[in-house]
């Protein structure tokens, strides 16, 4: 659906919405672009690099943990 469809829609069911549903609305739509915004911190490249680094290390001393052995380990929870 294009951009100014979808718009066009929000607009037809926003001016249906009665009052205190459009502060309940927004109220959500604050909320759910604040985490939305808090989840896309980006990090630099040198420290992404270091983090790869960092676990390919831990693969190579044998740091990690299977995917049946995880299924294993969820067994008990």
């Amino acid at each position: 659906m294009k951009e100014q469809t979808l718009n066009q829609e929000f607009s037809v069911y926003y001016e249906m919405l009665s009052e205190g549903q459009k502060k309940s609305l927004l109220t959500m739509m604050k909320s759910f672009l604040g985490k939305s915004i808090d989840n896309t911190k980006r990090i630099s490249i040198a420290l992404y690099n270091k983090e790869l680094e960092e676990a390919e290390q831990r693969i190579e001393r044998g740091q990690f943990i299977t995917q049946a052995s995880l299924r294993e380990e969820a067994k008990e929870w």
